[in-house]
């Protein structure tokens, strides 16, 4: 298991150095996702009052409107892979494991990407991570069982329902919602504009 400390990480993205204390309190006020899902909320009233969502409004994201949301729940395998046309910002609420890919190893010809190619990142509680727009990622992963807890910082809109759908072929067959490219793996039951996993559908365990 590597960490996004580690050299290895920074094809996928960097750790910012920024206080997250805001978000560390206001992250325990969530009340605890039900045994085995995984809940995501992407704007959230209380984070978005917050001075750091001014902070990565302002200057992470170069005065654009962001969304600042959540993603906990208990989750140890990969299931799908998405990405944006944007980077995505991470906060570990909790320590967590992300798994990660690169965006120019899909297979556009079938809109399908190889498994074996995933790497696994561990996430120290407190560390705010950016996500590169070539950086395939999904819901984190709890350590040793316990509820992850991470924030989302994506520009506005992104993950909201597509209004149009372009014609569902090349890129856009896996065009899932709004900035939202996702493929998964058949064992997620996920249906829909979506591409494929291929290869074994990976768990934390893979990794240790």
């Amino acid at each position: 298991m590597k960490s996004v400390l580690d050299e290895a990480f920074r094809t996928y993205g960097r750790v910012l150095d920024m206080d997250a204390s805001e978000f560390l309190t206001e992250v325990q006020k969530l009340p605890a996702a039900p045994q085995g899902q995984v809940l995501y909320e992407a704007s959230i009233p209380a984070l978005e009052q917050t001075k750091l969502f001014l902070k990565f409004m302002d200057e992470v994201y170069g005065g654009m409107p962001v969304e600042f949301g959540c993603c906990h729940g208990f989750n140890d395998k990969l299931n799908g892979l998405e990405y944006h046309r944007d980077s995505e910002i991470n906060i570990a609420g909790t320590d967590m494991i992300l798994m990660v890919g690169h965006r120019w190893d899909i297979d556009y010809s079938d809109n399908s990407y190889n498994t074996d190619r995933v790497e696994a990142f561990f996430v120290p509680m407190g560390t705010v991570v950016e996500l590169y727009a070539t950086t395939l990622h999904y819901a984190p992963c709890g350590v040793e069982g316990k509820e992850f807890r991470s924030g989302v910082i994506l520009p506005e809109g992104t993950n909201e329902h597509l209004e149009v759908e372009p014609e569902a072929k090349g890129e856009g067959g896996m065009l899932f919602a709004v900035n939202k490219w996702l493929l998964v793996h058949p064992e997620s039951g996920e249906r829909g504009r979506v591409g494929l996993l291929k290869g074994k559908n990976l768990t934390v365990g893979d990794f240790k």
